[in-house]
């Protein structure tokens, strides 16, 4: 069945200029948005950068219905909708942090129209409360985001993703809008399938940069050549390393030499990641080390370097991270160090992340002993993800115990979320004579509940972000002792109170099983080691690759292909460097190269 073409109830330029106060958009931005407003089906291949959420976020308000957003980075689906809020567009978000009395209050506003984007996690679609409820959503548009996780050939496999599919069940003719910045054609020909999109062919933007300059360095001083980077090359920087520790090493070794740098991985506290983005963005801090937490839905245009320490698990994930370099058209640098044992160091890494079914029990098991969850219950709960914890009971080192929690999510079992801030929120169940009387005539709780009120407004209606703190202050009271007065409400059942909490969770998609017959599927177990030490060779031919352009290889494995090598990769320089004309020669093309490229040239001489 075909898609009906929307009726827009404002131009998509007036859209863009109202909200955004942009002029105008990019050519591919422009050809993805019109499939999905003449009501056809897009599949949207957009590099790092490329501008993918205004693809479906103006379309979205142009047709004046709303737009529903899946997709599992659940630390950008909230930065979207912050900032959407304060562009006075209506958008809400349903994740794992979420209580069913929130998510039943977000969807019943869904239905009454007071919403323009709703931002789902994938776990979310399968639950009671949005299934009952979908058939009478005013979808106008379903936009799937990082869309690449719904292929067991991609990098991200997310079961989650295959309920996607259901979806278009039960809404067959609203067009649905596939993006992601890294698919091979292999995982663009899956995700077409997967999803039954109604295509001939993705939209491709290019993921050729001419402005960004992929270099791979060999060093058996890895450090001491990040240092000579840092020192040779001006500008914000990132440095990207896989263990976290590694991060305030680098960090330090940096400070020592005058850098200004700082450390920055999931586990640590929310404010200081915060602090630390925040004074990279305003250059405050020029050099962030940090594993791959670091950046997604960062847009800063200025970031001259991006470093690698060693090669990560594929080109897909090199990319995303290289490509945070250069967004404002200037020539920026890509630089990856490797040394000759990091093939066989990746191959064990591989290795070890599919751990024996003995290990995955004794994970399982003691997840759920450590928060309670009693068989054949929990199914779309939340729960602390305590690895630490978990290594402790099992005598398992942490690296087991993380490999063990990811298969179990490969599995379909749960879903993971790394620590990100979910702050204290508050919302009032009862009803307004019962408020108006606590108000009154109790001492204790009242002033609270006077005070919630008098601070936020809807809280009848939704869910509101409180500070305790603040609520302290008003009240000159201890934030104890404030938090100890909306625990009490809400055991009374007068409100909803999630105070704040930084942890990771883990989210059932199932109810739990029994740890002693749970079962990992071999072959498909097998599957994904193979597709993952696939992809693994990939990535180390792009590194290890004696003669080829970077570029070049990096844009074929992404299915694009270029008609001459890029002129500005160690490869072509160094290809470039063995043809020069004798010294003394005049050669306006050696002369113009630039003064970095043939320093990194002869120290690696």
């Amino acid at each position: 069945m075909n898609a009906v073409p929307p009726d827009p109830v404002r131009p998509v330029a007036e859209v863009l200029r109202s909200v955004w106060g942009y002029g105008s958009l990019r050519p591919v931005q422009e050809q993805v948005i019109a499939e999905v407003m003449a009501g056809r089906d897009v599949l949207a291949l957009l590099p790092t950068g490329g501008g993918k959420s205004l693809c479906y976020q103006v379309p979205a308000l142009a047709m004046g219905r709303m737009g529903l957003v899946i997709s599992p980075l659940i630390a950008l689906m909230k930065d979207q909708v912050e900032g959407l809020r304060r562009r006075g567009v209506r958008a809400r978000a349903l994740t794992s942090e979420l209580s069913r009395h929130e998510i039943d209050l977000v969807l019943d506003n869904a239905l009454a129209g007071k919403v323009d984007l709703l931002y789902v996690a994938p776990e979310r679609l399968g639950s009671e409360l949005f299934e009952a409820r979908l058939p009478r959503l005013p979808i106008g548009l379903i936009a799937v985001d990082e869309a690449h996780c719904i292929s067991q050939w991609g990098y991200d496999f997310r079961p989650a993703y295959q309920r996607i599919v259901r979806i278009r069940e039960v809404l067959p003719r609203v067009p649905v809008m596939a993006l992601t910045a890294s698919a091979t054609p292999q995982v663009a020909t899956d995700i077409r399938d997967k999803l039954a999109l109604r295509i001939e062919a993705p939209v491709r933007g290019p993921f050729h940069r001419p402005e960004l300059v992929l270099w791979v360095d060999h060093s058996e001083d890895r450090l001491g050549r990040l240092v000579k980077l840092m020192q040779r090359s001006h500008g914000s920087a990132i440095v990207y390393l896989r263990d976290r520790r590694g991060t305030a090493r680098v960090a330090e070794t940096l400070r020592r030499q005058g850098i200004s740098a700082a450390a920055y991985h999931a586990g640590m506290p929310f404010e200081e990641r915060d602090r630390v983005q925040q004074a990279w963005m305003r250059d405050e801090v020029r050099v962030v080390a940090a594993t791959n937490a670091f950046g997604m839905g960062i847009d800063k245009p200025d970031v001259r370097l991006v470093v690698h320490l060693e090669p990560p698990p594929d080109l897909e994930s090199y990319y995303q991270e290289a490509g945070r370099a250069g967004r404002d058209g200037q020539r920026s640098h890509a630089v990856l160090i490797a040394q000759a044992g990091d093939a066989a160091r990746l191959r064990e890494k591989v290795a070890a992340s599919f751990p024996p079914i003995t290990d995955v029990r004794k994970v399982y098991q003691s997840f759920a002993d450590m928060n309670r969850i009693a068989l054949g219950a929990g199914a779309l709960e939340s729960y602390p993800a305590d690895l630490r914890g978990i290594a402790a009971r099992t005598a398992l080192p942490i690296t087991s115990v993380s490999h063990a929690m990811k298969a179990l999510e490969l599995d379909g079992a749960l879903t993971l979320s790394d620590g990100l801030r979910t702050p204290s929120r508050v919302f009032i169940r009862a009803d307004h004579r019962v408020v108006h009387r606590l108000r009154l005539e109790n001492t204790r709780l009242g002033p609270v509940l006077e005070c919630l009120l008098r601070l936020h407004g809807g809280l009848f209606e939704e869910a509101s972000v409180i500070e305790e703190g603040r609520i302290a202050a008003q009240l000159k009271w201890s934030v104890s002792t404030v938090q100890g007065a909306l625990k009490e409400l809400q055991d009374q059942g007068v409100i909803v109170y999630r105070p704040r909490s930084d942890a990771p969770t883990a989210t059932l998609l199932v109810p739990r099983r029994d740890a002693a017959l749970l079962m990992l599927e071999p072959a498909s177990l097998d599957d994904r080691r193979t597709r993952a030490l696939q992809r693994l060779e990939a990535m180390l031919a792009f590194t290890f690759e004696p003669q080829r352009c970077r570029t070049r290889l990096l844009l074929e494995h992404f299915g694009e292909s270029m008609a001459t090598d890029c002129g500005t990769c160690d490869r072509c320089v160094a290809r470039a460097r063995a043809s020069d004309p004798p010294p003394g020669t005049a050669d306006p093309d050696r002369d113009a190269r630039s003064r970095w490229e043939m320093d990194e040239h002869s120290d690696r001489a």
